[in-house]
């Protein structure tokens, strides 16, 4: 079973996925480094030159690839907006379980410096538009990530070992996904 790992950008999506391929003995793929292998560059960079539009179709792409060439129990994590289209969306949810780490809107209000210096998104904003773009955002991605099948909160008592139990569990596999 393919178990993809949604939530906005910066949620944790790519150290809890592999913490969880990890416990569960399973490999690993992150959709954004898959994709700058394939580009041979940064996915910031790939935004700067040929825009959100053009990386987006790219992304679809190479989700598709990734899907069907993906061992048959695997995570794979996603980018922050790949689950943000229908069709990425269908994809995915008709493909595995979608699993959404859910952060509140506050910890990325608390970490906008870094959104700023380090996501293609909100690069070149003044700090009053990218407070805004990031609420605006966060309230359109939400309603997709609500899609998935799996929720759980990134909290103080979070640990990737409880969702790996909770996984298996879920999954009915005692032994390996």
């Amino acid at each position: 079973m393919i178990i993809f790992i949604t939530g906005f950008t910066a949620s944790g999506k790519t150290t809890i996925g592999k913490e969880l391929a990890d416990i569960l003995g399973i490999p690993f793929i992150d959709l954004d480094e898959h994709i700058e292998t394939v580009i041979n560059d940064t996915i910031s960079n790939y935004f700067l030159r040929k825009g959100e539009t053009s990386f987006r179709k790219l992304e679809k792409e190479e989700l598709a690839k990734v899907i069907k060439n993906a061992a048959e129990n695997c995570i794979i994590s996603l980018g922050g907006g790949t689950m943000c289209s229908e069709q990425n969306s269908e994809i995915i949810l008709s493909h595995g379980i979608a699993l959404y780490l859910q952060r509140p809107l506050e910890y990325f209000l608390d970490n906008l410096d870094f959104l700023m210096a380090e996501r293609p998104l909100f690069s070149g904003l003044n700090r009053k538009d990218a407070r805004s773009k990031l609420i605006n955002l966060f309230h359109h991605r939400s309603q997709f990530y609500a899609r998935s099948q799996l929720k759980t909160l990134i909290n103080t008592s979070f640990s990737a070992k409880k969702v790996a139990n909770w996984l298996k569990l879920l999954t009915n596999r005692s032994q390996s996904l």
